[in-house]
């Protein structure tokens, strides 16, 4: 019990942390605020900086990425007997992240935008996507059968978000919601095509 209250507590703290020096790098510029700045400006040490974050880039993922996205929920409350399309369930799972971003939009794309300007930011947003990819397959392999498959699906419905994401971030009329569903279906219609 103890441990849990203690891993949330950290987690939030690195929630509000990561916001805080978040907003310092929206206002200043990425690469203009160093360590020590970001520290200082979230009202912590540089030594207790390190001990939530393992680099300035993991800052910005972590403001981006803040929420535990559960891919198996959804997935776990269909009832047994459900028939989806592999593409469906993929599209089912992946909803939390659309509904993360739409909370604040502006926000999210603010970030967005900032991790496209920098590519350290990219590559270690790509880097958690990867790991995110593992889990999304994990809880597709409760539905889909065979491994290798989930595996595909997971990555390329990541990739897949990925582009959408890219999108919406520059266009402020563009709708996320649309955008995913518009990427996942050429992949489908790809898919299809290929049999």
């Amino acid at each position: 019990m103890a441990a849990g209250v203690r891993d949330r507590t950290r987690d939030l703290l690195r929630a509000q942390f990561a916001a805080t020096v978040l907003k310092v790098f929206l206002e200043r510029g990425y690469s203009s605020v160093t360590v020590e700045d970001a520290a200082r400006e979230a009202g912590m040490s540089r030594a207790t900086f390190f001990r939530y974050f393992g680099s300035k880039e993991d800052v910005v993922v972590a403001a981006v990425e803040s929420n535990s996205i559960d891919y198996a929920t959804a997935l776990r409350a269909l009832p047994a007997d459900a028939r989806l399309s592999n593409w469906q369930l993929v599209r089912l799972a992946i909803e939390p992240v659309i509904v993360v971003a739409e909370e604040d939009p502006d926000g999210y794309r603010a970030r967005l935008r900032l991790i496209m300007s920098e590519p350290a930011l990219t590559s270690r947003l790509r880097e958690r996507r990867a790991e995110s990819a593992v889990i999304l397959a994990d809880a597709l392999g409760e539905r889909v059968p065979d491994a290798f498959a989930a595996r595909v699906l997971a990555h390329a419905a990541l990739a897949a978000v990925d582009i959408a994401w890219e999108y919406w971030a520059v266009k402020d009329s563009a709708d996320l919601r649309a955008l995913v569903d518009a990427a996942l279906g050429h992949l489908s219609s790809a898919a299809y095509s290929a049999d």
